[in-house]
């Protein structure tokens, strides 16, 4: 006969596992805990104490790609990705985050400026989520492109350090995105180029490989800056 004693640890072992369920449930949808984070961003987890605010490592873009100019000033971002499902998560471990967006000069409406750049930087707690975060993001970038949700293909294999990829001609081609980590410090940047006329299918091939050029030489020259910058902080870059 099942006694209230065997009945009340019934249910206590129920409840136990019902948030078992939902903590491995969280963490897997949501990539940590808000407890988690709160830890991470003190000492000794914290490893980021002296990095620049993610503002500022931004704004390094100009360095980089000086014949630009600001079209949309740095502004705080809150890194999450969407759907699929496989990628969907609101970034955890992050002490600050901030987006730029840079174009060529001249009078003209935001969608006929014929090149511009767009640099997101997330400034995470430890070196171990922006290297999580990085994967993540090549996940959801083999899928699609996050801000635009065309198709696009890697082509720059996974054992490098930064990823590439190209929007395909199919879907209007001009746009390169490099993706990865330095550190604590992740970065997203993804460089546009567009002509106002419908374009042939070997001039949005044209369009691609000047994207990747382009993109591929300022991720080179701002993230060089950026471990500098890190160096000068005393942040050791893995």
């Amino acid at each position: 006969m099942i006694g209230a004693r065997h009945i009340i640890a019934l249910a206590a072992l129920l409840l136990a596992a019902l948030g078992f369920r939902a903590t491995e449930y969280y963490t897997t949808r949501y990539q940590t805990l808000p407890a988690l984070d709160w830890l991470e961003s003190r000492p000794p987890l914290a490893e980021a104490r002296g990095v620049p605010p993610a503002a500022d490592l931004a704004r390094g873009l100009l360095r980089s790609m000086p014949l630009l100019v600001v079209r949309d000033d740095v502004r705080p971002m809150l890194p999450v990705l969407g759907p699929p499902g496989v990628v969907q998560r609101n970034i955890g471990g992050v002490r600050d985050a901030a987006r730029i967006e840079l174009g060529a000069p001249g009078a003209v409406q935001p969608d006929d400026v014929p090149i511009r750049a767009r640099l997101d930087v997330v400034v995470f707690n430890r070196a171990l989520r922006a290297a999580a975060w990085s994967e993540l993001m090549a996940l959801a970038l083999d899928a699609r492109d996050p801000e635009t949700g065309a198709g696009q293909v890697r082509i720059v294999g996974s054992d490098t350090p930064d990823g590439v990829w190209l929007i395909a001609p199919r879907s209007g081609g001009g746009v390169a995105t490099v993706a990865g980590a330095r550190g604590p410090v992740g970065y997203e940047l993804q460089v546009y180029y567009r002509r106002p006329d419908p374009l042939t299918i070997e001039e949005q091939v044209d369009l691609s490989a000047r994207a990747e050029v382009t993109a591929r030489q300022a991720a080179l020259a701002w993230t060089e800056w950026l471990q500098t910058e890190l160096a000068t902080a005393g942040v050791a870059v893995r």
